[in-house]
């Protein structure tokens, strides 16, 4: 099992190295070059990283313990999200919609991938 949440941990990082560069590319014909598009994406990718992290130490807890509910990882994976999300509403050099888009990468990689295996 942990071999299995490291591997999709490894390729969740690999198709968001991909996605990264095809999503600016797109705001660059769309609005030009902007910064803030840059840094919203690096900013939303680590801490989608961090996120799918925190899940997979949360699940390798919850088998090795028998846990049902982690809520300590959840409300951590909560704040990861929630801080992103604060500095690029504080911040005008990040873009906040490029900083939200990185955490729904999880959905589109793993439901067109398990959608085509």
């Amino acid at each position: 099992m942990q071999e299995d949440l490291h591997r999709e941990l490894k390729f969740a990082v690999i198709c968001t190295g991909i996605l990264d560069p095809i999503l600016w590319i797109v705001s660059l014909f769309l609005a030009g070059f902007r910064i803030d598009v840059l840094f919203g994406l690096i900013l939303g990718s680590s801490g989608m990283i961090l996120n799918l992290f925190l899940l997979r130490r949360t699940i390798l807890h919850a088998v090795r313990s028998g846990k049902t509910k982690d809520w300590t990882g959840y409300l951590l994976r909560c704040l990861v999200a929630s801080v992103a999300i604060m500095i690029s509403l504080l911040s005008e050099d990040v873009n906040t919609l490029t900083v939200v888009l990185p955490f729904l990468y999880p959905k589109l990689i793993f439901g067109v991938f398990y959608k085509f295996k």
